[in-house]
């Protein structure tokens, strides 16, 4: 049995196949196939034209042998002409529900910073590219090599893991190791119950979600420091068994401060053996966060911002990440940043402008005093600016 067609019937139809193809799991691989697209042709159609040149792409030429028989029944059945054999693209997608595949490349070489971690993803991208050009050449007795792609993103709050974890999900789609490819992202609160048997129920319902995609578990550490009574190690031990039984459709990541996650894998033997590989994620830079800044702004319509308003703006980070420490949330406190400037801005435009609606070149840009004061700034420099009380309270809700 060529190694690239078991693959194909294995993922398209869920049938696991033995060293040949049988007249049985031909006809077992036909009827999943049938049943997984009753009443959805078009559905079907573009199925069996995938499989078509998932085979010709791993081929040297179309033959008249054995492996060509099941494709042609699958063409009879959902009524796909043989020219498609032929074919020099997919047909366009059919509709599905969820969320559509990105563009990860682009995603990728956009994001501010994280040289490490883009040099990382791209390796491991590389890796499976090389995996399926193996597949195609299709050796006797050459069988691929089996990956695992759980995953363990070490970083504080902010430094994009969530947005990788996106990444990783497409580039899985993207080579086929998964048919979904979407994040099911999770924390300790969807997956405790409060009562016995409750954890297992709630763990297993966000798995069945995620499968084919990602399971993404933020601050994945909780799970174990909720002490001896505590029902977090069961939502442990109900993923490392759904992990297992699902090696083909799903693939974890867990996710937290570096720290509290070395401690999370030493809490059961199951899970280093399981996560194996590591990104870590390091704090931005100042003006990392600038540009952050920046392009969160200009996604809302704001101009360029001036230099006072830049300097403004680095000395509050600035302040944020000494007073916060450890909770420093880098992209994430930007995000909570912007939104009271633009609460600010309203605020000034209101004050100066009581009569009317305030001129529209005054709307998209920012003010120095839009921005507040660093945790114990100048007070002189609090009392010129318009609503010092804004200030105070709006500092507060950054923590």
């Amino acid at each position: 049995m060529k190694a690239v067609e078991a693959e194909i019937f294995s993922q398209y139809h869920g049938v696991p196949l033995g060293s040949g193809l049988t007249d049985a799991d031909i006809d077992a691989a036909l009827r999943a196939l049938e049943t997984r697209f009753a009443g959805a042709r078009e559905a079907a159609r573009a199925a069996g034209h995938e499989l078509i040149l998932a085979w010709r792409s791993g081929s040297d030429e179309v033959g008249e042998d054995w492996s060509v028989r099941p494709w042609r029944a699958l063409l009879s059945r959902f009524e796909v002409g043989s020219e498609m054999f032929l074919a020099q693209a997919p047909w366009p997608s059919v509709p599905e529900d969820g969320p559509k595949p990105i563009d990860w490349r682009t995603e990728l070489d956009a994001l501010v910073g994280l040289g490490k971690v883009k040099e990382q993803v791209n390796e491991l991208r590389d890796l499976l590219y090389l995996q399926r050009l193996r597949m195609r050449r299709r050796i006797p007795g050459v069988e691929p090599v089996e990956l695992s792609m759980h995953q363990i993103f070490k970083g504080n709050p902010g430094t994009g893991k969530t947005t990788v974890a996106r990444i990783l999900g497409a580039i899985y789609r993207e080579y086929g190791l998964l048919k979904g490819g979407h994040v099911v992202s999770v924390q300790r609160s969807d997956l405790v119950g409060a009562v016995i048997g409750k954890t297992e129920e709630l763990t297993k319902g966000w798995i069945e979600k995620a499968v084919n995609g990602v399971l993404f578990i933020d601050e994945a550490y909780s799970l174990t420091s909720g002490g001896a009574q505590d029902f977090g190690p069961r939502a442990i031990d109900t993923l490392l068994t759904e992990m297992e039984d699902r090696r083909n459709s799903l693939v974890v990541i867990v996710a937290g401060y570096p720290a509290k996650m070395a401690e999370f894998l030493e809490s059961n033997p199951g899970l280093a053996s399981r996560f194996n590989d590591e990104i870590h994620f390091d704090d931005y830079a100042n003006d990392e966060l600038i540009e952050i800044f920046r392009r969160l702004i200009a996604r809302h319509g704001i101009g360029a911002p001036a230099p006072t308003v830049e300097a403004r703006v680095a000395a509050w980070l600035a302040n944020r990440r000494a007073d916060a420490g450890a909770r420093f949330g880098n992209a994430r406190d930007v995000r909570n940043l912007v939104g009271i400037l633009f609460r600010r801005q309203a605020r000034r435009l209101n004050l100066s402008y009581p009569d009317g609606a305030p001129p529209e070149d005054e709307w998209d840009s920012f003010a120095p005093e839009d921005v507040p004061c660093p945790v114990g700034g100048d007070e002189a420099g609090t009392a010129r600016l318009r609503g010092r009380a804004v200030d105070e309270q709006t500092t507060e809700e950054i923590k």
